[in-house]
C-alpha cells in the first residue's frame, strides 16, 4: 500500500493526500511550490494546506515565506480516532431518530413501510417509539418475553417505559397468559397505575415467542428467545386490522375464560 492509499484510508481526499505526500517527501514548501510539484493549482494548494492545518496534520513555518510542513504522521491516528467517535455518535443519533423521518415519509406515501430492528436494543426502540407516537397500545403478550427480565439494563428500561405511559395518557389493552407475575401486578395495583388493562387467556393457548403490538398506524411484531428482533410495519389499514383482531380475541376470552384471577 503506497502513501496515497494510506492517507486516503485515514480520510483525506485525493487532493489532500497528494499535497500531504508532497510535503512529506520534500519538507517545508510554499503553496506556489506545491502547485509546481502537484497536479493542484497554487490557489487550491493554499486552501488544502489550510485545511490540513485545521486537521493538525501540517503547520505553517516561521519562515518569511508562507510555507507549510508536515507534523508527526502519528497525528493521522488521532484524526482517524476522532472521526471514528464522531461517526459512532452520528450513527447512534440516526438510529435513535430515524423513526421521525420514516413517519414523515410514510405519512406522505401510500405504500406501507416496514423496518426490522435487531437485538434487545431494537426491542427497546419499539417501546421508545410508542412513547413518541402517544397512542393507545393493543398487545398480545407471550411468556417468552421473560428474556427481558434476565437483562437487568433492559428490565430497568422497561420499568421506566411503563412509568411513562400514564404520564402521556397511553393505555395498554393486553391479552395476556395467566402467570404469577401477571397476577401479582393486578393484586398490587401495578396494572392500574400504568393504565394496563388486562384480558386473561390460558397460557397454553399462545406459546409462540412473539408479541404483537399495535399503536397508532403501526404494527410491531416483537420476537424473543434465541432471536431477538422487532419488525415495525407502518400502515393504517394493517394496524386497524390487527387492532380489530385483538379486540375480537379479547371479547372472546372475556366471555369464555374466567377473568377474576386471584
Amino acid at each position: 500500500m503506497d502513501n496515497i492509499d494510506i492517507l486516503k484510508k485515514a480520510g483525506l481526499s485525493d487532493a489532500q493526500a497528494e499535497v500531504y505526500d508532497c510535503l512529506l517527501k520534500n519538507g517545508a514548501m510554499t503553496p506556489a511550490e506545491l502547485g509546481e510539484k502537484t497536479s493542484q493549482s497554487r490557489e487550491n494548494c493554499y486552501a488544502i494546506v489550510k485545511k490540513l492545518a485545521e486537521l493538525e496534520l501540517v503547520e505553517q513555518t516561521n519562515d518569511k515565506k508562507t510555507s507549510f510542513r508536515v507534523l508527526n504522521p502519528s497525528n493521522l491516528e488521532i484524526l482517524v480516532e476522532k472521526r471514528r467517535k464522531i461517526m459512532t455518535k452520528n450513527e447512534k443519533a440516526v438510529k435513535d431518530n430515524i423513526s421521525v423521518l420514516l413517519d414523515a415519509f410514510y405519512a406522505n406515501n401510500e405504500r406501507p413501510g416496514a423496518r426490522t430492528l435487531e437485538g434487545l436494543e431494537g426491542i427497546k426502540e419499539v417501546h421508545m417509539d410508542v412513547l413518541r407516537v402517544k397512542k393507545d397500545v393493543y398487545l398480545l403478550r407471550t411468556e417468552a418475553d421473560v428474556v427481558l427480565g434476565e437483562d437487568k439494563v433492559t428490565d430497568s428500561f422497561l420499568k421506566k417505559y411503563r412509568d411513562q405511559l400514564p404520564l402521556l395518557g397511553i393505555n395498554t389493552y393486553a391479552l395476556t397468559p395467566v402467570t404469577k407475575d401477571a397476577i401479582s401486578h393486578v393484586k398490587t395495583g401495578r396494572d392500574k397505575a400504568v393504565l394496563f388493562h388486562r384480558t386473561w387467556m390460558p397460557k397454553e393457548d399462545y406459546t409462540e415467542p412473539m408479541e404483537i403490538m399495535v399503536y397508532g398506524d403501526k404494527t410491531a411484531l416483537v420476537v424473543f428467545g434465541k432471536t431477538q428482533m422487532a419488525t415495525v410495519i407502518t400502515d393504517p389499514v394493517m394496524a386497524e386490522a390487527f387492532r380489530s383482531i385483538l379486540k375480537i380475541m379479547m371479547n372472546f376470552y372475556k366471555k369464555n375464560f374466567p377473568q377474576d384471577q386471584k
